[in-house]
């Protein structure tokens, strides 16, 4: 063929695409020519050679690296600024950038780069969109499927109010401009702007509390939560009105719907159960399973999308019913997320903005003011209903018991609006149902949206109380015969001892059962990636060892031992100093536990003359913890013996130091289960008395004496025995020199001390020996109780109660 002669049919030809004979499309030929010949091409065949820009490989390559530099600049700009603006707000920018290269002339490169006036396949517009399936394939599988099932009445309560109220509203007003006649948008459209602004997707709020990194806090689990049940919401009332609308299809839809969720949770999901288990304990995943579960997710899209739902939704559910985090789930986050996250989904969020048509909405902010027009009903819809969602937010969190505070924070992260709602209303587009101005105006909306709110929240929010819970997840609340849920954290072989003797002296009985998360620490050297395995899952490989083998097997020997009232969870953490205490603080608030317990990271030779050990390390963790914990903390100083039931004098003999105050509250509590539990203890209480303050001391000692029969009652409801009664012995002092004097007289006599960390920090019981605190963690009783110079060699347990100060109770 003359190359110089070609016609243009030819030249598209050349090119891989051949004209449809209708002339309406291209068709793409195979093998097509992806690549360009160079700069050379334009040289050699003058006016019908082709600019590299003009091969797909080539053009695809320009817009990716154009949209990452863009978001890339806005994000990085935002951080400079102070503002942490969502990466998905970054991607809508980028696309508004882009699109003003359509008001350039048609004959300008940048206008014949982004916006080729001939009909190729799409290809940039086609990745984008397996960018968008990918991404939400991915945040099906970050969710975790057992979180509904947890999800309690606040988040019901909610989640329902959220949605129900501002469904409702909306309604109502639909109505009455029904009425009037005078309607510009048509009625589809005024249902897709009155279900998008009701919901709250959960994939759009966890992209929010994951940028603010407060995902993994009772308010973003509760705000978490409540989004799922709008999505279950929302599920059942499109459902509802295709059922309505068209009784056969919506009947033969909902079916289908069942038989997929039915398929995937109860065929799919145990099958990738039995794949975690084949993969042994810290191996990757088979690739193999990798590929398997990939194929499966682009099935069930082309399953939702032939039953005329958005396609979407099928990888979602295929991801939400995939286990979360190691093996399987976390590998197919860590190979997946950032590249598509990176590089493919911002096609889908720019390319998507492009379509907005900037200077028409511009132009028509002047039928506001008249109140008239589609920008006025879509604009005064779309605020009505966001109004009525945020205040029936806030009144449904603070009539659950929230702060204020947090109950406007939460109606705000509902409110949010990202990625889930402009790919519902881009696909109305394309299906010819959504007008395209009703697209800019809804695609505005999101976009002021996803920059207001974080801002918002930023400033509302404390980041400090990450962790802290909204109920009472103390002892002092605590019912007796209830299950007491513990946390045992692990560092050092040295600390598996310590923690099982204190465990044993709770004695667990089918009265007074525990519930022990056992929670092996190992510091990351030299890895750069975090694990957090499960051994009820997963299992060592055969012929290999678990890192965590001396842990598991001293535990499972005191399960045995109380096998009828006891329960067993192992957990291994591998991370990096600076964040073990985000492990342990996230497993006590997901497990809802009542106590931490930690070891001390001081030990000393059994002389007491040397330390054997002193880690900082371990020593940062203990303070974090206390800062943040969820629930109430034990700082165990093991110096033997707490407890040893095959000795002659089986009796274990605990004095609780008491001052006043919540932490010896709590410590009160905690001793008083521990000897309802075990009826070899014998109780001392040892109270201290300023001499300063004996009026003001009467009600404390009252409260303490209503408690006295509490404390001499069993849990079978007996009385205490003669031969172990409860030892009350009250002493006056007026410094801390006496209260150090009396200390070191009983040394000798006890097995565990235990005492509140607070006990005594803001009396004269402690004047003169708070000023010599060494370890501010344990508080001045206690840290004169753990030093080296204290003459015993019972252990000391020092408690902290969970702190409510700060949430508005």
């Amino acid at each position: 063929m003359d190359t110089i002669n070609m016609t243009w049919w030819e030249e598209l030809r050349w090119k891989g695409y051949v004209l449809s004979e209708d002339g309406s499309r291209f068709c793409q030929t195979n093998p097509s020519t992806v690549n360009s010949f160079g700069i050379w091409e334009r040289f050699n065949f003058k006016d019908i050679g082709l600019g590299f820009w003009q091969y797909p490989l080539p053009n695809l390559e320009i817009l990716v690296l154009s949209v990452f530099l863009l978001w890339r600049f806005f994000y990085v700009l935002g951080k400079k600024l102070g503002f942490k603006v969502p990466q998905f707000a970054c991607m809508m920018l980028a696309g508004l950038v882009l699109s003003q290269a359509s008001y350039l002339s048609q004959d300008s490169l940048i206008h014949r780069i982004f916006f080729p006036d001939d009909c190729r396949p799409k290809i940039p517009e086609t990745l984008g969109a397996f960018g968008f399936l990918l991404y939400w394939f991915l945040k099906g599988v970050t969710m975790d499927a057992g979180t509904f099932s947890r999800t309690g009445k606040k988040a019901i309560l909610i989640g329902f109010t959220t949605t129900a109220v501002p469904l409702l509203f909306g309604s109502i007003v639909l109505t009455s401009r029904q009425r009037t006649g005078e309607m510009r948008l048509t009625l589809f459209e005024y249902r897709a702007i009155l279900l998008m602004n009701s919901v709250s997707p959960f994939t759009s709020i966890d992209i929010l509390l994951r940028d603010l990194k407060i995902n993994h806090s009772e308010f973003g689990r509760i705000a978490l939560s409540s989004a799922m049940v709008t999505d279950v919401m929302a599920f059942v009332v499109t459902f509802l009105f295709t059922i309505l609308w068209d009784k056969v299809l919506g009947i033969f839809q909902t079916i289908v719907a069942c038989v997929f969720f039915a398929w995937t949770f109860f065929f799919i999901r145990p099958a990738m159960f039995w794949v975690i288990k084949q993969t042994p304990e810290g191996r990757p995943v088979k690739d193999i399973y990798i590929y398997v579960v990939l194929i499966l997710a682009y099935l069930s899209f082309h399953y939702w999308h032939q039953m005329g739902r958005f396609g979407p939704l099928g990888p979602f559910v295929l991801g939400w019913a995939t286990p979360s985090g190691p093996p399987l789930g976390s590998a197919l986050v860590q190979r997946f997320e950032s590249f598509n996250l990176g590089i493919i989904l911002p096609l889908f969020g720019s390319l998507t903005t492009m379509q907005m048509d900037l200077p028409w909405l511009f132009k028509e902010t002047e039928n506001l003011g008249r109140m008239e027009g589609r920008i006025y009903e879509a604009i005064s819809m779309i605020l009505l209903l966001s109004t009525t969602k945020f205040i029936s937010s806030v009144i449904a969190a603070f009539a659950v018991t929230l702060p204020l505070r947090d109950s406007i924070i939460l109606a705000l992260a509902l409110s949010t609006k990202g990625i889930f709602e402009l790919a519902f209303f881009v696909s109305f587009v394309e299906l010819k149902v959504l007008h395209p101005e009703v697209f800019t105006v809804s695609a505005a909306a999101i976009l002021l949206n996803s920059l207001f709110i974080p801002f918002a929240i930023e400033l509302l929010h404390d980041p400090s109380k990450k962790f802290c819970s909204y109920g009472r997840r103390n002892l002092l609340n605590l019912k007796d015969d209830s299950e007491l849920q513990t946390l045992v954290c692990i560092h050092k072989p040295d600390h598996i001892t310590s923690m099982i003797n204190l465990l044993e002296a709770f004695q667990p009985s089918a009265h007074s059962p525990v519930a022990c998360y056992a929670l092996h620490l190992i510091e990351l050297v030299g890895r750069a990636t975090p694990n957090f395995i499960s051994h009820q899952v997963q299992k060592p490989a055969v012929g290999s060892q678990s890192c965590s083998a001396n842990v598991i097997a001293s535990f499972k020997c005191f399960n045995q031992k109380f096998s009828d009232s006891t329960s067993l969870y192992m957990f291994t953490s591998l991370s990096i100093a600076k964040h073990m205490h985000e492990d342990i603080c996230w497993l006590a608030l997901t497990k809802s536990l009542s106590l931490i317990l930690l070891p001390f990271h001081r030990t000393w030779s059994v002389d007491r003359s040397t330390i054997v050990s002193d880690d900082d390390t371990m020593r940062n963790v203990n303070r974090n913890i206390l800062r943040r914990a969820p629930c109430s903390v034990g700082i165990l100083v093991y110096r033997k013996p707490i407890w040893n039931p095959q000795t002659t004098d089986a009796h274990c003999k605990v004095c609780l130091i008491f001052v006043g105050g919540k932490d010896d509250m709590e410590a009160l509590a905690l001793t008083n289960r521990m000897r309802r539990m075990n009826r070899e203890i014998s109780l001392t209480f040892l109270r201290f008395i300023p001499k300063t303050s004996l009026l003001e001391s009467k009600g404390s000692m009252q409260d303490l004496m209503d408690r006295k029969e509490i404390m001499e009652t069993n849990i079978d409801g007996s009385k205490v025995g003669k031969d172990h009664p409860v030892t009350y012995v009250d002493r006056e002092v007026s410094d801390g020199s006496e209260t150090s004097v009396i200390l070191c007289s009983m040394a000798h006599d006890y097995d565990l001390l235990i005492v509140g960390r607070s006990s005594g920090g803001d009396s004269v019981v402690t004047r003169g020996i708070s000023e010599w605190t060494e370890f501010e963690e344990l508080g001045p009783i206690g840290d004169l109780l753990a030093s080296k110079d204290f003459p015993t060699r019972a252990s000391v347990l020092v408690v902290q109660h969970q702190d409510f100060t700060d949430h508005g109770y």
